[in-house]
């Protein structure tokens, strides 16, 4: 029956598109359900970014996005499975925490936990930037795809824009020209050539990439521009600034310009945390056992800059999101309402 019930409830959420900057109509419909289980719902807004709080007073916080990218797979299921835009990033945690709230009202138990359902998290991360200039809980769930993991460490980013010049010659007298492409990929090996790259991980390992590469070549040329954007995941102990440092002179040597657009500092906790141990009980409760450590940008950081210590934890995959692909068994989204709804009832009892 819950299995049946998460369906439903993902596939109500699914059925609304929701990208970033569009999420008023599926704002409304949670709004709808939490006000049929008799739950206050707050509404915060700045004029533009919409976040939806329940239990404000608490010190310990589950947030979810409701925003997605662009659609690029609509909703369909497969048996236990269920596909589409959203469905692993990470409306599959939002349906967790609807599947939790509902029942809890059926089993007449305390919510002892805040929620707060939040937009933008894909675009800029303003729907948690906004809860946190509001809100100042001490402890935080962030829901994101962890594969059921408890993630206790985070990793850091830095993203580049950059123009690398070459020089134009005609198709057939590369030696005449500079190709820029060719000099894009020496640049980039330089960087994975330095050392914070070839350190090794305990959850992951960094790593340095283009994402994306645009290339002019009107007619049969040496190409002699590339624009692009680089990425590059950082351990949790690995500090920006040092990075950033070496990267420096490579871009000086290689590029016509670059911008740093998104930089950021990952994380560990510590394992006597309070946070970390209510997990830990939790775990026990509903049989996870794996703790782990997420490689994308999440609104865990925006809580963690401002002082709410923060775990990462939900169903789905984070290699299928923002895929075609994108899917998700909701037999883990039941798991996942379980473990939350197991961290309440431990949160509330003070142990």
């Amino acid at each position: 029956m819950k299995t049946e019930r998460a369906k439903e409830i993902l596939l109500q959420l699914l059925k609304i598109p929701s990208p970033s900057g569009q999420e008023d109509r599926i704002m409304l419909h949670i709004m709808e359900f939490l006000h049929r289980l008799n739950y206050d719902v707050h509404i915060e807004s700045d004029g533009e970014i919409i976040d939806l709080v329940v239990n404000p007073e608490a010190e310990l916080f589950y947030e979810v996005h409701v925003d997605t990218i662009p659609i690029r797979a609509q909703p369909f299921v497969r048996g236990n499975i269920v596909y589409g835009t959203g469905a692993s990033d990470i409306k599959g945690g939002a349906a967790a925490i609807l599947l939790m709230l509902e029942n809890l009202r059926r089993e007449g138990k305390e919510l002892n936990v805040g929620i707060v359902f939040v937009s933008d998290e894909e675009h800029g991360g303003r729907g948690s930037a906004l809860f946190m200039e509001r809100y100042k809980p001490k402890m935080a769930v962030v829901l994101e795809p962890t594969d059921l993991e408890v993630h206790i460490a985070h990793a850091g980013n830095i993203e580049a824009y950059f123009e690398v010049d070459g020089k134009e010659a005609h198709g057939a007298c590369p030696e005449s020209g500079l190709n820029a492409i060719e000099e894009t990929y020496k640049m980039l090996e330089e960087m994975k050539n330095l050392e914070p790259f070839k350190r090794k991980g305990k959850y992951f390992d960094p790593h340095i990439g283009i994402q994306e590469l645009v290339c002019e070549n009107p007619v049969y040329l040496i190409p002699a521009l590339c624009k692009g954007r680089l990425e590059a995941r950082l351990l949790p102990d690995q500090e920006v600034e040092d990075i950033l440092d070496l990267l420096d002179p490579i871009f000086d040597e290689y590029t016509l310009k670059y911008e740093y657009t998104e930089i950021w500092d990952g994380y560990e906790l510590e394992p006597d945390e309070e946070i970390v141990q209510l997990a830990k009980k939790a775990m026990e409760v509903t049989d996870i056992d794996e703790f782990g450590g997420m490689r994308s940008w999440t609104d865990a950081i925006n809580f963690m800059y401002n002082g709410t210590r923060t775990i990462v934890f939900g169903p789905g995959n984070l290699d299928i999101s923002h895929t075609k692909n994108e899917h998700i068994d909701v037999r883990d989204v039941v798991t996942a309402s379980e473990f939350l709804k197991a961290l309440n009832e431990i949160y509330g009892k003070g142990e």
